[in-house]
């Protein structure tokens, strides 16, 4: 009985790793963190943030695999929220923060041992908050048409959607180095469909991917 036993506990811890290998095979995740750069109307309203990124999903062969996509950008407001009083900025250390949730097929092209390259897209929700930092008392109403709200010290202190829900889109490709833990480089386009104007970033990541 106790060959038994040992013979079969052997043969889990053996097996065990050889599954878990083969489960690998046909799984995708990743994470990474890097630098977010406003393009287009955005550029003219944010200074170059920073982001977090994850990724996670089934990969179907050696080439296509699809997704879900998490990232997180934070960038520093600028040119915003001007007091028609004193010209003073109002919206000086406040930020913006997007998040994205992706669905994203990619596909690499140029696949080797310890090298390749991908190109990826995908569209699902994006949200935009204005994170406000604290402006004092507000002599008069002062709007931004870009991000579609106003500040005031009385009587309500914000008025508008800081906090909007959207569609979005995001495109581009990388490249990864390493056999079984491949760390990536990665360009991607990010456009939300915010009122006014687009809300557009171009995050540059670095990250691991398994």
């Amino acid at each position: 009985m106790q060959r038994i036993l040992f013979a079969l506990f052997t043969s889990l811890f053996v097996l065990a790793p050889l599954q878990a290998q083969d489960f690998l095979k046909h799984v995708t995740v990743g994470a990474g963190a890097g630098f977010s750069f406003p393009v287009g109307t955005t550029r003219d309203h944010t200074k170059t943030g920073f982001n977090f990124i994850a990724s996670g999903g089934p990969r179907f062969n050696d080439h296509l695999t699809l997704t879900l996509d998490f990232s997180l950008h934070y960038l520093e407001i600028k040119n915003s929220f001007i007091s028609p009083v004193s010209g003073a900025e109002l919206s000086l250390g406040s930020m913006m923060r997007m998040w994205t949730l992706t669905l994203n097929p990619s596909y690499e092209f140029i696949k080797k041992e310890r090298f390749s390259s991908y190109a990826t897209a995908g569209y699902g929700l994006y949200n935009r908050k204005l994170l406000l930092a604290a402006s004092g008392a507000v002599p008069a109403l002062v709007c931004d048409q870009f991000w579609q709200a106003c500040i005031s010290s009385a009587p309500d202190m914000v008025s508008g959607n800081f906090n909007p829900y959207k569609g979005g889109f995001n495109a581009g490709g990388g490249v990864t180095f390493g056999a079984t833990n491949k760390f990536f480089v990665e360009v991607r386009y990010h456009h939300m469909f915010t009122s006014r104007a687009a809300t557009e970033v171009i995050p540059l990541t670095f990250g691991i991917r398994w």
